[in-house]
């Protein structure tokens, strides 16, 4: 698609998803661009439902769903609302996470 860099974000949750698609979108293999566009899409729903609230609320509920931490946050920060909840979690279903 011409663009550089990655969602750092997405990769602190879905580390061998994003690692796989950076290295198969820099491929010459069609067979290996096919797959990098699969994944890419699979993490579409995840880049953009991590940002649906204030920054690390969405990502810090995710990582708790994963088993990673909990989901607290410190003022002026709160823990995200049930329709983000939602999406987040389809949007994990998604990505295969869940």
């Amino acid at each position: 698609r011409g663009g550089t860099g990655t969602i750092r974000v997405t990769a602190n949750l879905a580390l061998k998803i994003c690692s796989d698609f950076q290295k198969l979108s820099v491929s010459k293999n069609d067979d290996e661009l096919n797959k990098a566009e699969e994944l890419d899409k699979m993490l579409q729903p995840l880049h953009s439902s991590l940002f649906i609230e204030s920054n690390p609320s969405p990502v810090k509920y995710v990582a708790k769903l994963l088993g990673l931490c909990e989901d607290d946050v410190r003022l002026p920060l709160v823990k995200i609302t049930e329709p983000t909840k939602k999406v987040l979690k389809e949007a994990l279903k998604s990505a295969k996470l869940i």
